[in-house]
């Protein structure tokens, strides 16, 4: 019995021309692209759902969900506050402030809607 030789070249891997992801293309899923598609489901903004879901958990008195949506509501300002001082130019003492004055009104208006 005759074995056959293997080729040396790998069936597997290797850089191949038109391999991969199209220059442009879109089905790459986005964090933006989640978020609108929420908002279309829902009919809310995610900042208004995760204000509402906080206002929510302290009429409730539901403190464990409470420190979740401190947390999430934290890391939202925290990305904003980075994206705004990525992006703007001005005094990013002011920025923040500004940011911070922004999402405060939002959760203000939520819990003055719930009373």
């Amino acid at each position: 019995m005759e074995l056959e030789k293997e080729s040396s070249k790998s069936k597997h891997g290797g850089a191949r021309a038109g391999a991969g992801r199209p220059k442009g293309s879109t089905d790459k899923i986005t964090a933006r692209m989640l978020l609108d598609a929420a908002e279309s489901i829902v009919g809310k903004s995610f900042e208004v759902s995760l204000l509402e879901g906080y206002r929510d958990a302290i009429l409730d008195g539901d403190r464990r969900n409470r420190v979740i949506y401190e947390k999430m509501l934290l890391d939202k300002v925290s990305s904003t506050l980075i994206e705004a001082e990525v992006t703007d130019e001005t005094d990013s003492a002011a920025a923040k402030a500004i940011v911070f004055q922004e999402a405060l009104a939002k959760l203000q208006a939520l819990t003055d809607k719930a009373k």
